[in-house]
């Protein structure tokens, strides 16, 4: 494609995506608000012990094949069918060893009904490892339109569901029925939108395929077992109760990159892979992107961080106070999520995957001892020891293999230490008003005020201060340019 074109499928993938995460966020905070006030804290704790352990299916079954799709620069019809196949295969395999690890699991536990839930789970990962070649093809295309009504529909019969069972009584089986039914509507609606159905199996060039997909694999593998072995670990120990809190708490701190910056990866990695042989654009791209995601995403972070009481009371409601601390302290390392996020777009862009994994072995691994010692205070020491490696990892990528991919650190780094600094001043003012002055307002009130006073608090230091106005710079003229 030509960059005009490039330039207009952006766009358009940009205001889709945008669309499709205003339904999709809708809709998730719906089921959030909803099921926080049908279902109680130790539901969500027994259905957080089982998809800890359930979700490695996805993770092993995709063996980042999705992401070797949407990244290579060409891909045949049988390469896509044999990436497809494999995805399959690996996820049938991986269900059988679930299926036989049950009873093992619920031991472990010491939950009755951990088994039967662990196996019905898998159903669901099995039909999403059929599905991520269909998404990856409608990435790869930029069908991000199909792709949107895809995951919006699937989203509204999952909810009815699990708002059904959960008026039954079902109790955390409601959150496994919801699990496995956006899965099947997913594939369906994915399936239909593709086009292609797969063939059989033949020999074709796969090894850079596959060998891509591996180091995906280890970096999203270490990934996963540092973002879940803390669920494993407080159920193990404190609980469902306990762990119903933190998973909840968790949620909510998911919810910025869920809606942002995830979705963009879709439309970011397919346009950075074309510019593979131009670093200076390819650093262009990244810069601006850098510098959008740490503010968007940072400042969701700090007003969640700075105004936890009340977000967590519009949200939950008040059996969840206790989930109030647990939240602020992971906002807290989201802010140093959001100022990574595009090294993860860096890497996968450049094909750099290898160097990446070599550096998460050395992060996650300190994240995941974390965890495990800071578990004996509770769910309050888990959320600590993940707020802190999250800043670790921030730290790291940023010191050592950054530096070695060719671009414009000292710019992309720079661009997220300066709005680290303005996210500090308005997390402290914020606080300080909540706190001192409105304290005894309604929930509602609160949030309504600190998300009016957030919003002028950061549009008067961007005004007032020159370097951070030539950091917007880039990102108004896009803005404009779309418009245009």
């Amino acid at each position: 494609m030509t960059l005009a074109s490039d330039a207009h499928h952006a766009r358009r993938g940009v205001a889709t995506t945008a669309v499709s995460q205003s339904a999709k966020f809708a809709l998730q905070l719906l089921s959030t608000i909803v099921l926080a006030r049908l279902l109680a804290p130790a539901d969500f704790g027994l259905f957080a012990m089982v998809f800890a352990v359930a979700g490695l299916t996805t993770v092993i079954g995709d063996f980042g094949l999705s992401s070797a799709a949407i990244q290579a620069r060409a891909l045949s019809a049988q390469q896509r069918t044999n990436l497809w196949w494999m995805s399959v295969g690996l996820g049938l395999f991986l269900w059988g060893v679930l299926w036989l690890v049950a009873p093992w699991v619920e031991s472990f536990y010491a939950k009755a009904g951990v088994s039967e839930m662990l196996r019905i789970l898998g159903v669901g990962f099995v039909v999403s490892s059929a599905s991520a070649q269909y998404v990856a093809d409608l990435t790869r295309r930029l069908r991000f339109g199909w792709l949107a009504a895809s995951e919006v529909g699937a989203l509204i019969v999952a909810f009815g569901l699990a708002v059904l069972s959960a008026l039954a009584g079902a109790g955390a089986w409601s959150l496994v029925i919801q699990q496995v039914t956006y899965a099947v509507v997913l594939l369906v609606m994915a399936a239909g939108g593709g086009r292609w159905l797969p063939g059989l199996p033949k020999a074709a060039p796969m090894r850079s395929l596959v060998a891509f997909g591996g180091n995906t694999l280890g970096v999203q593998l270490l990934s996963y077992l540092s973002t879940n072995i803390d669920s494993m670990v407080l159920g193990r120990v404190a609980g469902p109760t306990q762990l119903g809190l933190y998973d909840q708490a968790y949620r909510l701190f998911k919810v910025p990159v869920q809606q942002i910056a995830a979705p963009l990866t879709r439309v970011a990695l397919p346009l950075l892979a074309r510019r593979q042989d131009d670093l200076r654009e390819f650093s262009r791209y990244v810069v601006v992107a850098q510098t959008a995601l740490s503010y968007a995403l940072g400042s969701a972070f700090v007003v969640g961080a700075a105004l936890a009481e009340p977000v967590v009371g519009v949200l939950l409601g008040a059996q969840w106070d206790a989930a109030v601390p647990l939240f602020a302290i992971l906002a807290i390392g989201g802010v140093f999520q959001s100022m990574g996020y595009v090294y993860y777009w860096i890497f996968l862009g450049l094909g750099m995957t290898s160097l990446q994994l070599r550096y998460s072995l050395v992060t996650r691994t300190i994240m995941i001892i974390a965890i495990v010692v800071a578990v004996q205070w509770g769910a309050f020491g888990v959320a600590v020891a993940v707020a802190a490696s999250l800043a670790l990892n921030w730290a790291v990528l940023s010191l050592f293999p950054l530096r070695r991919t060719g671009l414009a650190v000292r710019e992309i780094v720079g661009s997220a230490c300066r709005s680290f600094v303005v996210h500090a001043v308005v997390a402290a003012a914020l606080l300080a008003t909540d706190t001192q002055l409105l304290a005894a307002f309604s929930d509602v009130l609160r949030l309504s005020i600190g998300l009016v006073l957030a919003a002028v608090l950061y549009t008067v230091i961007l005004i007032m201060v020159p370097v951070l106005r030539r950091d917007v710079r880039p990102i108004i003229r896009q803005v404009r340019s779309r418009r245009a």
